[in-house]
């Protein structure tokens, strides 16, 4: 999964969040395995940041959530020189960043489908690769 399935667990009011929160549930529930790439922390850090400018989330409430996610224990991996070089590819190909490149690089290298609540990736994806929209989540 990507940042962007995370932050709904945590922001309230966003398009598909009860998705999400089935997503987080059954994880917890060990009905699905959730991996994603390392940077997951900073991106969804920086999206809680973003939503404490945007007065949608207090500076404790946003700190707390970082905390609690990193006891989940979601399976991070860590993308090598080559590795990142497949991603770019991937981007190239997609026309998308290496960041979100990489989330379907991961995703591909370990057989299971990338869950995004990133519409366009999705939708520049869903042709070459798994990969599944959050609103489609069941």
């Amino acid at each position: 999964m990507d940042a962007s399935v995370v932050a709904k667990w945590i922001l309230v009011k966003e398009e598909h969040q009860e998705n999400a929160i089935k997503i987080k549930n059954d994880y917890v529930a060990k009905r699905v395995e959730l991996s994603s790439i390392d940077f997951v922390v900073e991106e969804v850090a920086n999206a809680l940041w973003k939503a404490h400018k945007l007065e949608r989330i207090s500076r404790d409430d946003a700190v707390e959530a970082m905390k609690v996610l990193g006891t989940m224990g979601i399976n991070l991996h860590k993308l090598g020189w080559s590795q990142v070089a497949e991603a770019m590819g991937i981007a190239f190909d997609l026309g998308t960043t290496v960041y979100d490149a990489s989330y379907v690089y991961l995703s591909d290298e370990l057989g299971l489908p990338l869950i995004t609540a990133d519409r366009r990736l999705y939708d520049v994806a869903r042709n070459s690769f798994k990969v599944v929209y959050i609103g489609d989540y069941q």
